[in-house]
């Protein structure tokens, strides 16, 4: 768990250098609307629609308007995130634990689905009437 922690907290690192952005906003971006978008587009995929994207896209760009100070909200969030993390402890887990396991496992096993669904499923065909 630590090995999978370390890489993911010095590849975040190294986005934040690489985009000016901080640590944390990088944490909100990359699993708050990155991996949720990706989702998204896959769901289309699958549906063959635009709809999951657009309407993600339009909730993100509302809240992202009516945001303040986006780093000021990036700390909150980001501690909001720990916190919800951390609540994990009480049944045995530890941060480092909690944080692989919902935020890199669970979103790999999604994302799992998703791609298996989206590339690797036949579509039924449309029924003729």
């Amino acid at each position: 768990m630590d090995t999978i922690f370390n890489y993911t907290y010095e590849a975040l690192l190294w986005f934040s250098k690489l985009t000016g952005f901080t640590y944390k906003e990088i944490n909100i971006i990359v699993w708050f609307i990155g991996i949720p978008l990706s989702w998204m587009l896959l769901l289309d995929k699958i549906y063959q629609l635009r709809l999951f994207t657009v309407l993600f896209s339009l909730l993100v760009a509302i809240v992202i308007l009516f945001i303040p100070n986006f780093t000021e909200f990036c700390d909150w969030l980001f501690q909001k995130s720990v916190a919800f993390l951390n609540l994990f402890n009480a049944v045995g887990s530890t941060y480092v634990a909690s944080s692989v396991i919902i935020c890199v496992l669970i979103p790999v096993v999604i994302y799992a689905i998703l791609i298996w669904k989206a590339f690797f499923t036949k579509r039924r065909a449309e029924k003729k009437y």
